[in-house]
């Protein structure tokens, strides 16, 4: 029985959840980080294997310079579940709408840990090597910004200010962008003031400054953007806490929040606006938001409202422990590969050439999932001797 009941708890129980949390709110965070983790990795080499068309695999996998693809979603998502966990996290650490004590201390320890965790996974901070490390490149650092962005404005009881600052960065960035170069990768002006700033401040030969000018990918003028995307992120769940007004029409809300976002930013496409994810170009950011609030929205709908959570325990694994699982794809890749082949290497070997690589990235996927799962019962067994 008791063996039963702990393979059982390998997953979080969808129906002994918090009443003062919303279960869409993990369950969308899961699903954006298992994608990421698990299934970008698994359907690039299935559709190899397949022989499918090629732009099956750009619409999954990849972030084309212009447009928008299921891909392209995932880093927004995240930024903006994060903003939409604020209320939960930060907003009990305010007495009377002022912060508390140890309120800042919580603040900055977590916007220095996201930061040296995101220099850690992809500005190569191990190395040690001035050449090959980055301050700034990382979603988790872009995280952090927003987050502490946010941690500032809800300490404002104006809804004003709250309002105000991030609709006055969307409008001030836009311009910028818009009227200071053009939207090719080349000619835009956020990978030239990012080239400045890192030729002023790096050497010459840091293997930032190539991977912008051979990708495109900038990030000191867009942190003008991020923070927006967490208040977007804030405001959609603030939407979902007024308990006054009934469940369904803060869904219907919310709906209109996500639908307003989106034709914001097809109007801006069509003005001219071009939709850019590497530069977070306005127009993408509204079309992120859109699709961000939307899909909240549904999820929103069949597990608060309608409550239909079966099967979802997976997903809420990832959604409570999204760091642990992005850590195992990006910092520890490697060695879950490693693993993996050492592990399936024979079953790879049965399938044949074709089918191997699908065969270890389902491997990778079931290292990563075991991974978190450990993480998770190292949390509840700190929380079990804390309450003993």
């Amino acid at each position: 029985m008791k063996t039963c009941e702990v393979m059982i708890r390998i997953f979080p129980s969808p129906t002994e959840y918090p009443d003062n949390r919303l279960f869409s709110l993990d369950l969308l965070r899961g699903i954006d980080m298992f994608y990421l983790t698990v299934v970008t990795t698994f359907i690039e080499p299935l559709f190899k294997a397949l022989g499918a068309d090629p732009s099956w695999n750009r619409f999954f996998c990849s972030h084309p310079w212009e447009g928008f693809t299921l891909y392209d979603l995932i880093m927004p998502l995240f930024i903006f579940m994060c903003g939409a966990a604020i209320p939960f996290s930060l907003q009990r650490r305010l007495v009377a709408g002022k912060p508390a004590s140890g309120y800042w201390r919580h603040v900055w320890s977590r916007v220095i840990m996201l930061w040296l965790l995101g220099m850690l996974a992809q500005g190569d901070l191990a190395s040690l090597n001035i050449h090959r490390i980055s301050f700034y490149s990382n979603t988790l650092q872009t995280i952090a910004l927003g987050y502490l962005v946010a941690a500032f404005l809800i300490t404002s009881r104006s809804w004003k200010i709250r309002i105000g600052f991030p609709a006055a960065l969307v409008i001030v960035y836009g311009l910028i962008v818009h009227f200071g170069g053009d939207y090719t990768k080349d000619g835009n002006v956020t990978q030239i003031a990012e080239l400045k700033i890192l030729r002023s401040i790096m050497p010459a030969d840091n293997a930032q400054i190539g991977y912008i000018e051979k990708y495109g990918y900038t990030w000191y003028l867009p942190s003008m953007i991020f923070p927006v995307i967490t208040m977007a992120g804030y405001f959609a769940s603030e939407i979902l806490r007024r308990k006054e007004v009934s469940a369904w029409k803060r869904a219907l809300w919310l709906g209109t929040y996500g639908a307003v976002s989106l034709a914001i930013g097809w109007v801006l496409v069509i003005a001219g606006v071009k939709m850019v994810k590497h530069i977070f170009s306005v127009s993408f950011t509204f079309q992120a938001i859109g699709w961000s609030a939307l899909l909240l929205t549904v999820l929103y709908v069949l597990t608060d409202i309608w409550k239909l959570r079966r099967g979802t325990g997976l997903l809420l694994l990832f959604g409570q422990f999204a760091l642990t699982a992005y850590l195992c794809e990006s910092v520890f890749r490697d060695a879950c590969f490693s693993a993996s082949e050492r592990l399936f290497s024979g079953v790879g070997d049965l399938v044949g050439p074709k089918w191997r690589d699908p065969v270890l990235a389902v491997g990778f996927g079931l290292i990563v999932i075991t991974v978190v799962a450990i993480r998770r019962q190292l949390a509840m067994a700190k929380c079990k001797r804390f309450r003993s």
